[in-house]
């Protein structure tokens, strides 16, 4: 996988991270943990070499510690190089991505609580702290791994106060650090901004269904952006992502011209007064990131190094695509049209690889269990702030079945 990726393949995103990391003044449209580790890795060797090391390590780090817990067998080393085989690891561990260390940093830290269930050695739980808190870090939406984690903790022991004090450190280091960055950025309203183009976006695909919906609120308080909004919505709006919709330049104009709260009271009297539109909306937008239905538009693969050019010639990158990058994303277009490139099949083995982990009740597979349970949960976030079908969105869920397929190669004690 590094012979392939090294130093790592980079977007317009994971460019704009680098620099914000290199500066240490952090761009209020990315999570700041993920930058400060990019800026971190590149004061000691520029580049995101060190930082894709630390990435990776994560995650086959903790694929070898599952597999010191117990004896295992020739079906093992199968799962383990299926494993290693898919464009899920030869390919997306080699993104400068914060949903590749969210995935890997979470399946590193139930791994850690699994090791504590065999080992009973308390600085595993540690560790299994410092991890989550990093995936909660660098994407907000996987705060839901750390309730599930505590109960992963606390259930064989029924010692509820630890799963409890668990919980209340991993929240405060993960969201801690956050804002402790937060006070370093820019200073910009990224947050606030992408909630309101998510509200949007939410209307938009009302408007798209009901070009007649009322928008009373909106057309009393900003009748411009109502206008725009009902004429342009039934052409710009798609499910699969809202790139065309936000790079519209009437609708961006109008969007950062908004007045405060404006588009929260339409977004909240589409929910509450049309409830079933607006499941039809977030259902559809779910139902994109789910089955990533183009591969195009759903990005099922991404290689070479691609951004502002400015910005990549002053951070001493290389733009564009080397052969070694053509060639992983050949192989990897090989799997396009296979369940390896399935959310539902990898959801659908996440379930059943649970269900026998709490079935056989070993030491460390209700650690295991949690970490698919967890990765289930996560997934279902994205029914209510998915806005793109992106295929590395939901990364965890494929990661983790293949995780918890592993583990459950392990004979019984």
């Amino acid at each position: 996988m590094l012979a392939l990726n090294a130093p790592g393949q980079l977007t317009y995103d994971s460019v704009e991270q680098l620099a914000s990391g290199r500066s240490g003044a952090y761009n209020s449209w990315h999570p700041p943990v993920m930058a400060w580790l990019l800026g971190l890795f590149d004061s000691i060797v520029p580049g995101t070499l060190l930082f894709l090391l630390f990435q990776s390590l994560l995650l086959v780090g903790a694929l070898l510690a599952l597999v010191w817990l117990r004896p295992r067998n020739g079906w093992t080393a199968l799962v383990a190089l299926a494993m290693v085989l898919t464009p899920q690891f030869l390919m997306f561990q080699g993104q400068i991505w914060k949903d590749i260390l969210c995935a890997n940093a979470a399946i590193a830290g139930f791994a850690a609580l699994a090791v504590f269930a065999k080992t009973g050695r308390r600085r595993w739980i540690v560790t299994a702290a410092l991890l989550l808190a990093l995936a909660a870090g660098v994407r907000q939406n996987a705060v839901v791994l750390l309730p599930v984690a505590a109960l992963a903790l606390a259930w064989p022991c029924k010692r509820w106060l630890l799963g409890i004090s668990f919980l209340a450190v991993t929240v405060i280091l993960g969201l801690g650090t956050s804002f402790y960055l937060v006070a370093r950025s820019d200073g910009g309203d990224g947050a606030a901004a992408q909630i309101r183009l998510g509200q949007a976006y939410d209307l938009a695909g009302a408007l798209a269904r009901d070009p007649t919906l009322p928008l009373p609120s909106l057309a009393a308080e900003d009748p411009a952006f109502e206008k725009v909004l009902r004429q342009k919505s039934p052409a710009l709006y798609t499910p699969l992502r809202n790139d065309p919709f936000a790079a519209d330049p009437a609708i961006n104009h109008e969007l950062s011209n908004v007045p405060d709260g404006t588009m929260g009271r339409a977004w909240k009297g589409l929910v509450t007064g049309h409830p079933l539109l607006y499941l039809r909306v977030r259902l559809a937008a779910f139902g994109a990131v789910l089955t990533t239905p183009d591969s195009a538009v759903c990005h099922f693969s991404h290689n070479g190094i691609e951004g502002p050019p400015d910005l990549i010639r002053q951070l001493g990158l290389t733009p564009g695509k080397r052969p070694q990058d053509r060639a992983v994303a050949n192989y990897a277009h090989l799997f396009f049209t296979t369940p390896v490139y399935s959310h539902i099949a990898w959801g659908l083995l996440a379930l059943l690889v649970l269900g026998l982990l709490l079935r056989r009740g070993e030491p460390g597979d209700l650690a295991i269990a949690g970490l698919l349970a967890g990765a289930l949960v996560f997934t279902l976030t994205f029914a209510a702030i998915s806005i793109a079908c992106d295929y590395r969105y939901l990364i965890l869920l494929d990661l983790a079945a293949m995780t918890g397929m592993l583990h459950l190669t392990a004979r019984k004690s």
